[in-house]
């Protein structure tokens, strides 16, 4: 990726808090359309953006589209038309399919990617972008990963497993509405029983000596690593261990999103 571009996907990122997404959004079609005005394919290395990374970048903004200030929705609409069309004509000019797109699209070379096979792909993929921004909508403390810049602050992104550890190990055992205790036996039964007439401490997750941090969909070396990182600032000595159905890169993440069948996940087993 060429300086300029990650400097233009810097920008889009750091304007999530101080716009709507369609503002946000607009910063984006630029780079679509350089992408389309450019010589080469998706894969050539050369000037613009690939297709691949225009992908994997609408993914971390509808992922922060939470966080965007409120907007008009018919705007936000007529955006992601404009973005389906310079994305549906910029695919449909590839010389060559990445695996990626292969699997989006269902073909393997682009002879047989028509453009209304193109336009009908990109669709589905803005309809799993949008059910992607509200993927924390449901919950009460820990809906937010990202702070706006304050004119005296810079914006900050705090990771959604940080906040998880954070709020386990702190010193003040506060409860978490978001981080639930599963009762599970007849002590368990009861207890919850008796909390509708008395208060009734529930079991907090820093209660035992071990950790069990399972992620489902699979989990990335720097998560891994964030992990250790916040345990051992939070509470050193903790031991925390780390399960995940799969270890995750980068690139895997707009595969599972639109190329896989959610109802029936491939988990890699």
């Amino acid at each position: 990726m060429q300086r300029t571009n990650f400097t233009v996907c810097t920008v889009c990122c750091a304007a999530v808090g101080d716009s709507d997404l369609a503002a946000v959004l607009r910063q984006v079609l630029p780079l679509i359309k350089s992408a389309s005005s450019s010589e080469g394919s998706a894969g050539s290395g050369e000037a613009g953006l690939q297709v691949d990374e225009l992908l994997a970048m609408l993914v971390f903004l509808y992922s922060l589209s939470g966080e965007a200030l409120p907007g008009d929705g018919d705007q936000e609409e007529r955006v992601e038309r404009e973005l389906i069309g310079a994305l549906t004509l910029l695919l449909t000019q590839q010389t060559n399919l990445s695996p990626l797109l292969q699997s989006i699209t269902g073909v393997l070379s682009p002879a047989e990617l028509v453009m209304e096979r193109a336009h009908s792909v990109l669709e589905s993929v803005f309809t799993t972008l949008r059910g992607l921004g509200h993927a924390r909508s449901h919950m009460k403390q820990l809906r937010s990963v990202y702070s706006p810049s304050d004119g005296v602050h810079q914006a900050t992104y705090r990771p959604f497993i940080k906040q998880i550890l954070e709020e386990i190990f702190h010193p003040d055992r506060p409860e978490c509405p978001d981080i639930e205790h599963a009762s599970s036996g007849l002590t368990d039964l009861l207890k919850t029983g008796f909390s509708m007439f008395m208060k009734v401490n529930r079991p907090h997750p820093s209660d035992h000596s071990v950790l069990i941090l399972f992620l489902v969909g699979g989990v990335t070396p720097s998560e891994i690593r964030l992990v250790r990182d916040t345990v051992a600032a939070q509470k050193p000595g903790a031991q925390v261990l780390v399960f995940s159905t799969r270890l995750l890169r980068p690139a895997d993440i707009p595969h599972l999103l639109f190329s896989t069948n959610r109802l029936v996940p491939d988990i890699g087993v």
